[in-house]
């Protein structure tokens, strides 16, 4: 970590120096064998599915940091989170030229694996809040319904009390129907299918047809 240092005036001059309150970190550099470090922890550790994904990101800086001790590499929580994030962009994108930048072919192809595995680890966590929320909205349903049995008597709903008034106002109904004038009524020969008309018009022919000829033959 750089010291930063500043100078203190006195006496109108400068001539006192000391260190900073807020010491400036360091920004370090992600190569192709950092990130697949970082993912393997990411991998190892499982944010993803965590309750305090904040503590677990937390420790995968840790662990980071320590295994390159050698390299002043010093990262946080949110620097770790931030680059894995960042890669499964690329990799959700297809930003092969992106992944493959600052390293070999073969540290890319295991990069690319290891984040297979990551993006697999997220779908887990979306499937998991969707069945809790599924699981919610069950227990709430089974809350309300034993609220209702729960309920004193008078304050229950009749059922019964409800069914007579549906019926009731459905016989009103058809009481109007029937009672209105026919032109009103619905007609019932447009209930019938256009072959039912057809067959009915020439049974009436044939009908009228045999009449006919039997007239003739009396003469």
């Amino acid at each position: 970590m750089e010291r930063v240092v500043v100078e203190m005036p006195i006496n109108n001059g400068f001539s006192m120096t000391c260190p900073s309150a807020t010491p400036r970190k360091r920004q370090v550099r992600f190569s192709a064998r950092h990130d697949i470090i970082l993912l393997r922890e990411v991998i190892a550790q499982n944010p993803f599915g965590s309750k305090e994904p904040g503590r677990i990101w937390a420790r995968v800086g840790e662990i980071i940091t320590a295994a390159l001790q050698t390299e002043n590499f010093e990262v946080d929580a949110r620097r770790c989170r931030e680059r894995t994030m960042l890669l499964l962009d690329y990799y959700k994108k297809q930003d092969f030229p992106s992944l493959r930048r600052f390293g070999s072919e073969r540290l890319y192809a295991q990069k690319e694996d290891l984040l297979h595995e990551v993006l697999e680890l997220e779908a887990e966590r979306g499937l998991l809040a969707s069945a809790e929320g599924a699981k919610y909205q069950d227990e709430e349903r089974q809350t309300r319904t034993v609220d209702e049995l729960n309920l004193p008597e008078q304050d229950k709903p009749n059922i019964t009390q409800m069914l007579s008034a549906e019926a009731e106002e459905e016989h009103e109904q058809m009481s109007e129907l029937s009672a209105a004038p026919t032109a009103k009524r619905p007609c019932q020969c447009c209930c019938q299918t256009y072959s039912e008309i057809l067959s009915f018009l020439e049974k009436r022919s044939e009908a009228e047809q045999r009449l006919r000829e039997e007239e003739l033959a009396l003469r």
